[in-house]
């Protein structure tokens, strides 16, 4: 048995650069993607795995630095003879200042510089094509027209989209049909760019992309993977999913309308059963007008108990504006004048329209107003 142990989108050197993120939170966040390639090769050690096999952004190119090429090429030298196979995907293209580019490699890793497959002979009988991003903006169909030369099992190795399951909102690159790795001969595609893991088709795979083996923001909630490979000696090939990650992301949501005081809820946030972790609290519901909601103080009563928090107000005011609309006062008919003028608007034009209002009537009420 040939086994591979295969990651893809590590997005080394990531910038972090969210709200709430200091420089030294980021590179915490970054250290711990290090972390993580780290313990892949770790990994590989541990289970003796015949190859190594990275699908695309292992790094970020507009922001990798000299030390990320040292590090990449001690943890790779200490595979010793195994053999580590890179395909540079859209965030860490082989260009002539990349690191692929820059660094002396030791002699196990092999780096897939041309958007064309190329065959590299694993043992006999078994060969993996590879190819890697020459450009940030690559949207060629690497496998049209492709047909695999040599008898034995032969697996694919890029970064590109399966267009039968493009995620929402990811751009296209690389794009190819799943039928298209069975047509070239190919047993088997191992991939990156999409960050679930994911197995196409679910009852009769014919590629695998392992997702992110840590998560790289708050919409990488669930478990993080890596993919072992294991290629039988009669032919057949046989994924499976290891769970890797263990830095974790969750979103809670606080309602913060049985809240008579800014201090229930700081205790609610602090209370999150998630404490350790990063975590993205989202303030709901209508909130007392007496309570001084400030998200900046909140942000630093609240930091201390996780390893990173997000503080997301998504509150509305609970002024009760029935009421206030009937007041025969100024602050009656600013209330009128802003009901009127919000009849018929819609998405982005009401939050505003309802941020003014707010705004207004705690300076009618000569309150503090935080923007």
């Amino acid at each position: 048995m040939f086994t591979i142990l295969h990651t893809a989108d590590v997005h080394l050197d990531r910038a972090y650069a969210g709200p709430g993120m200091s420089a030294g939170i980021a590179a915490a966040r970054r250290q711990e993607l290090r972390d993580g390639f780290r313990r892949f090769i770790d990994l590989a050690l541990e289970l003796r795995a015949d190859a190594v096999t990275v699908g695309g952004d292992l790094y970020e190119h507009d922001r990798a630095t000299a030390d990320t090429g040292h590090f990449l090429r001690e943890q790779l030298a200490r595979l010793g003879q195994t053999p580590a196979l890179l395909a540079p995907g859209n965030h860490d293209p082989y260009l002539p200042d990349s690191l692929y580019a820059r660094v002396g490699w030791p002699a196990n890793v092999t780096i897939f510089r041309e958007p064309a497959l190329r065959p590299v002979t694993l043992r006999d009988g078994l060969t993996l094509w590879g190819a890697g991003h020459d450009s940030p903006d690559l949207r060629e169909n690497l496998l049209a027209g492709l047909r695999v030369q040599g008898a034995g099992v032969h697996l694919l190795l890029f970064h590109g989209s399966n267009v039968r399951s493009v995620p929402e909102g990811k751009a296209s690159h690389c794009p190819f049909l799943p039928d298209e790795i069975t047509a070239s001969g190919a047993r088997f595609a191992l991939l990156g760019h999409y960050h679930s893991p994911a197995l196409y088709p679910p009852d009769a795979p014919v590629l695998a992309y392992p997702g992110t083996p840590e998560p790289l923001d708050f919409s990488e909630d669930g478990e993080h993977q890596v993919l072992r490979l294991d290629i039988e000696p009669d032919g057949s090939v046989r994924p499976e999913f290891i769970p890797f990650g263990r830095v974790s992301y969750s979103t809670h949501c606080v309602d913060a309308s049985p809240m008579l005081t800014s201090e229930g809820i700081r205790a609610a946030i602090c209370n999150l059963p998630v404490r350790g972790t990063i975590v993205r609290a989202v303030l709901e519901g209508p909130v007392h007008p007496d309570v001084e909601l400030d998200v900046g103080v909140l942000y630093n009563l609240c930091a201390e108990h996780f390893a990173f928090i997000d503080i997301v107000n998504r509150t509305t005011p609970g002024y009760d504006l029935d009421e206030l609309r009937e007041e025969s006062t100024t602050k009656g008919a600013f209330v009128r004048l802003m009901l009127a003028r919000m009849e018929g608007w819609e998405g982005e034009e009401v939050e505003i329209a309802r941020e003014a209002l707010a705004y207004g009537l705690r300076a009618f009420d000569r309150r503090e107003i935080s923007v």
